[in-house]
């Protein structure tokens, strides 16, 4: 069989499975109100596109969302990329930050709140602040692990051609480690999400994390797993986006990847 046909055919059984599953929840709990089957979030997912009320939310909300999300995930970018590059080289840098690190990344998303609260108040900088804290640990645990097992033979035959050191980390380390780089935005995007998703939630916000609280608080389950939809459809089309764009970066390296069965 064609591996993109099996690929499409797992993925609409698993579809299939989790509708059928979700249907069958809803049908014992029978709460509506509490817990909204399929039927009813495709009925208010409709309401997202038809009703110009909440079409008009849905979009000033994701506007909202996303500008934290996107501030927050470049600031992480700015800082976690140097600082993963000088622990992944020096070892000095390694020994000062690496427990440092590691104690902040093993740190629970929702635990930064009311850190942020505290310091910033129930501001769109808040939202800012936890996606950065959130995403910046990820990016910078994979460019350490890429630039500190990029090849010794690499380095050292650059270093037989007089590179200085600059000319080592830009044309040597820097390609060698972009796959990890790549794998390493990824995952922090999806954790600023996460990060905003949770911040709006706990300060009410506009964004698209207050009004999926709004309306769960409001017994409105159909609408808060509508927005839950659309949130995941958001979510995974920016994680498309930068997988694609991380193919076309490293396009190279995928000649060195395994067969899988």
């Amino acid at each position: 069989m064609d591996r993109k046909l099996q690929s499409n055919l797992i993925l609409a059984a698993t579809v299939v499975l989790f509708i059928l599953t979700w249907w069958y929840a809803a049908a014992v709990k029978n709460q509506t109100q509490l817990f909204a089957g399929p039927i009813q979030t495709a009925q208010a997912f409709a309401q997202v596109f038809t009703n110009p009320t909440i079409s008009s939310q849905v979009v000033t909300a994701l506007q909202v969302t996303l500008v934290s999300v996107f501030y927050g995930f470049a600031l992480a970018i700015v800082v976690g990329i140097p600082i993963g590059f000088l622990m992944g080289r020096y070892v000095v840098a390694d020994l000062l930050l690496d427990p440092w690190v590691n104690a902040w990344y093993s740190i629970p998303a929702v635990a930064f709140v009311p850190l942020m609260m505290n310091w910033t108040g129930l501001t769109s900088t808040s939202t800012v602040l936890i996606a950065f804290l959130i995403s910046v640990f990820s990016i910078i645990i994979s460019v350490y692990g890429g630039v500190k097992n990029t090849s010794s033979s690499l380095v050292e035959t650059a270093r037989a051609y007089n590179a200085s050191e600059g000319q080592v980390m830009t044309k040597v380390i820097f390609p060698a480690s972009l796959p990890n780089i790549m794998v390493g935005l990824r995952l922090g995007l999806i954790r600023a999400i996460e990060g905003v998703i949770i911040a709006e939630m706990f300060f009410a916000a506009l964004g698209l994390g207050g009004m999926i609280d709004f309306s769960a608080d409001h017994l409105d389950s159909a609408l808060s797993d509508a927005l839950i939809v659309v949130l995941a459809i958001v979510s995974i089309a920016l994680s498309l986006a930068l997988k694609l764009l991380s193919n076309k970066a490293i396009a190279w390296k995928e000649s060195e990847s395994i067969h899988r069965l």
